[in-house]
C-alpha cells in the first residue's frame, strides 16, 4: 500500500511536469502565430503564471514525499528542516524565473537573483552545513539514539539527533553536538554486546 502511495506521488510529479511543459510551450507557440490577439498581449504573463503554478504544485507534492521519507527513517524533525530548505530553495528559484520573464530586462532579474543567493548561502553556511549533516545522520544513521559514543571529549548517550545537533547526555549534563562535528570529528561508538 504504501509503495502504490509512493508510486502515486511520482506519478503525479512525472505528470504535472510534462502539463507544465505542454501548457508553457502551447502558449509560447501560439502567441508567435499572432492568431489570439489576448495571447499576445498577455504571452509573458501568462507564462509567469504557468510557471508558478506549475512550480509550486511540483514543490509541494516532493515537499510531501520527502516528509513521507524521513517519517519511515522515524527522523520527523529531520523531514520538516528538509522539507523547509526544499520550499525555501525552490520558490527562490521560481520567484526568479518569473521576475525575470515579467521584468523589461532579464538579465538584470537573473543577477539580483545570483547575488541574492550567493549573500543567503554565505551568510547561511553554518546553518545549512548543519542541517545537511543532520539529515546525512538521519538518512546514513552512523549513530542511534540510545548508543553511547565519545565525540569531542564528551562521552554519553544519544538522546536526540536532531536538525542543527545532537543530544549528547553525559550524566551530569547534556552536551549539544552541532552536526557538522559528527560527521567531521571522530566519533567513538561502543560495540553493542554480542552475548546471548
Amino acid at each position: 500500500m504504501k509503495l502504490k502511495k509512493h508510486i502515486n506521488q511520482r506519478l503525479i510529479v512525472i505528470i504535472t511536469a510534462i502539463t507544465g511543459v505542454a501548457v508553457i510551450v502551447l502558449t509560447i507557440e501560439f502567441s508567435r502565430e499572432g492568431n489570439i490577439p489576448f495571447l499576445v498581449a498577455q504571452r509573458d504573463r501568462l507564462l509567469a503564471a504557468e510557471i508558478a503554478f506549475f512550480g509550486i504544485i511540483i514543490v509541494e507534492v516532493l515537499s510531501r514525499m520527502a516528509i513521507k521519507q524521513f517519517r519511515q527513517r522515524e527522523a520527523v524533525q529531520m523531514g520538516v528542516a528538509v522539507r523547509g530548505t526544499l520550499r525555501t530553495i525552490s520558490y527562490l528559484v521560481i520567484a526568479i524565473v518569473v521576475v525575470s520573464i515579467l521584468s523589461a530586462n532579464p538579465t538584470l532579474a537573473i543577477s539580483v537573483g545570483a547575488i541574492t543567493g550567493i549573500v543567503i548561502g554565505l551568510a547561511a553556511q553554518n546553518i545549512i552545513g548543519n542541517v545537511v549533516a543532520g539529515t546525512i545522520l538521519a538518512i546514513m544513521r552512523p549513530i542511534r539514539i540510545s548508543d553511547e559514543i565519545t565525540v569531542m571529549g564528551n562521552t554519553g548517550i544519544v538522546i536526540e539527533i536532531g536538525v542543527m545537533h545532537t543530544i549528547v547526555d553525559s550524566g551530569e549534563r547534556w552536551v549539544l553536538v552541532p552536526n557538522m562535528a559528527m560527521l567531521t570529528n571522530a566519533v567513538q561508538r561502543k560495540k553493542e554486546s554480542t552475548d546471548s
